[in-house]
């Protein structure tokens, strides 16, 4: 029988209906069916579970969807059935140099020291665990105690885990390794029976006998595992031991960008003399950094995900500029650009990939830092990065043979932000203007286009500042300002001498007219241009044509890079109190 309208779909009105129905169908007063009386009460846990089961469905339905889905589990997922193998976590990776501390010989009856593969060790600054990765035949490194050499060791951060298998003898057997952290990316060892099994991207890659292996991030969680069958790779035997170790990683919190001497290491593990005995490192060896650790990042963004599984590279090579995109979106830059210069008339560099990468500047702040007073070295790469990140493309055997790579630096462009401001006496100017730094380091840090820096954004951003009536602002370019002072400014040229086969760059100095204003770096509306491979910056540290200069950094005395100028504060009345509340409830 009928007795829901199917117009009516509330989980309240269909209680209502249903309890209605009962007290007509049954001649019941209304009271035995209330929550107060025992078939109140099951009706209600009814009607509980029944608001968990559409819950599921709907949950079910929006996760199914690769544009709908909220959880990262789902979205990975999705994409590993598209073909894309999202990045787990990457640890970072870098070279401390290791010595023997004078007279350290003397206590110890012994000639050399041995350091195991794999000893763990932590830097006492940020508290994370790394290990040192030898990879020699040996398994250990042997140091004379006599010695006054400096030894490098490549360390990664991480801790190692291992899962053991069981073969199952079936051809293309598959497990999922799960962990309750995040399982490093790239540094994932296989061994079947103790013998080593390479890890490739496909199983065409594997050639009948090689002992190989697949490993992607896992549908469900965790990483799968991939092997042969008889004719690409091998069968892990029926009963044979399959050995999985990986790396627990910290991810982007894991690196270290300082050489300074001020970053200490401690060896949780012991060395070993000639003898057997065991050493501590730590009163032997005097340990500082070599090269940063760097180049950890965290797992890839799930919005990212979204936006390239569509476009993966069934090849799995770095053969164009969206495939070098889509690869180094891993690192959690800011901004991430490949291109090559196919359409000008120099053939000489067709075979470059320029790659220019923006930081993520938020992630390199220190706690006594923002991003007005940060250095500016954080805004690019520097040669350690570079060399690192070259190096890392290059291990992966995944550029085209012939392809030459070159990291463009950013040209840092300098602004300076003034602002102007009506607010409202009931509120304190000091706290005011502490609100509006606030959201616009927040905006800085976090914008992401590429074309242009528009005043209205900024604008928008303060208008919604508890006090502010209203707010107008202005950009200053120092490129601008210089031209003004020094009476000309320089334009590059770029021009192909054919004959020679080379491109020439030449500086065109532009001469300007009394009074005139090139308005460089600006355009019409007054909003921040930015060209090709620039990256424009609210930082102050130069003059302007009045002869001001804007001090590095925020200043409340003086000019700086913004500054906040209150041109009126008007009475806030009972009248506009309520308007601004209804403002509010409009948004």
């Amino acid at each position: 029988m009928k007795f829901l309208n199917p117009n009516k779909l509330s989980f309240e009105e269909i209680q209502v209906s249903i309890r209605n129905w009962l007290i007509e169908t049954y001649s019941q007063a209304e009271a035995v069916f209330s929550k107060s009386s025992p078939f109140g009460q099951i009706l209600a846990v009814i009607q509980e579970f029944g608001q968990l089961i559409f819950y599921y469905i709907e949950d079910a339905i929006v996760e199914s969807n690769i544009y709908t889905a909220t959880k990262q589990r789902s979205i990975y997922g999705m994409a590993r059935l598209t073909g894309h193998n999202p990045t787990r976590s990457i640890s970072a990776q870098g070279t401390i140099n290791i010595k023997i501390k004078p007279g350290a010989d003397a206590p110890i009856n012994a000639s050399y020291i041995l350091i195991l593969d794999k000893t763990k060790i932590t830097c006492i600054n940020n508290n994370k665990k790394y290990f040192v990765q030898l990879g020699n035949i040996n398994g250990n490194l042997r140091i004379p105690l006599n010695s006054t050499e400096i030894t490098p060791l490549k360390v990664i951060q991480g801790e190692l885990e291992s899962q053991t298998l069981t073969g199952t003898g079936l051809a293309l057997q598959s497990f999922t390794v799960l962990s309750k952290n995040t399982i490093e990316n790239d540094l994932i060892y296989i061994t079947v029976n103790g013998e080593t099994y390479d890890i490739i991207d496909s199983l065409y890659d594997m050639n009948k006998g090689d002992k190989k292996c697949i490993v992607k991030t896992g549908i469900s969680g965790g990483i799968d595992i991939y092997f042969g069958n008889e004719d690409f790779g091998t069968i892990p035997p029926l009963g044979s031991t399959i050995n999985v170790q990986y790396v627990k990683t910290d991810g982007f919190s894991g690196n270290v960008y300082s050489k300074s001497s001020s970053i200490q290491f401690k060896f949780e593990d012991m060395g070993y003399t000639n003898t057997g005995e065991e050493v501590d490192l730590n009163k032997v060896l005097n340990v500082s950094i070599e090269k940063p650790l760097i180049l950890g990042s965290d797992s890839e963004n799930p919005e990212l995900t979204k936006l390239i599984a569509p476009k993966m590279s069934r090849s799995f090579i770095l053969a164009n500029s969206d495939n070098y995109i889509n690869y180094l979106s891993r690192f959690n830059y800011a901004y991430v650009d490949a291109y090559n210069t196919f359409d000008d008339d120099y053939i000489a560099d067709d075979n470059v990939v320029y790659l220019f990468l923006i930081p993520d500047i938020a992630k390199r702040l220190t706690t006594n830092s923002d991003y007005f007073t940060t250095k500016l070295q954080n805004f690019y790469l520097d040669s350690d990065e570079k060399q690192a990140l070259i190096d890392f493309i290059d291990m992966s055997g995944r550029q085209v043979m012939g392809t030459e790579l070159q990291i463009v630096d950013p040209i840092i462009t300098k602004y300076v932000a003034n602002i102007y401001l009506r607010i409202y006496d009931s509120v304190d100017q000091n706290t005011l203007k502490g609100d509006i730094l606030s959201k616009l380091t927040d905006y800085l840090l976090k914008v992401k286009r590429r074309d242009k820096i528009p005043k209205s954004d900024i604008i928008a951003l303060i208008e919604n500042v508890k006090g502010v009536d209203s707010v107008n602002m202005s950009f200053v370019s120092e490129a601008n300002e210089r031209a003004i002072i020094d009476g000309y400014y320089v334009q590059k040229v770029t021009s192909i001498d054919k004959v020679r086969g080379i491109t020439i760059v030449t500086d065109n100095q532009i001469m300007l007219k009394t009074d005139e204003d090139p308005n460089l770096g600006l355009d019409d509306f007054g909003d921040i241009k930015i060209g090709l491979n620039e990256q424009p910056i609210i930082r102050g540290g130069w003059y302007d044509r009045f002869g001001n200069y804007y001090d590095d950094g925020i200043s409340h005395n003086q000019y700086s890079s913004v500054n906040l100028v209150v041109k009126e504060v008007i009475r806030e009345s009972l009248s506009i109190r309520m308007m601004n509340n209804t403002k509010t409830n409009l948004k």
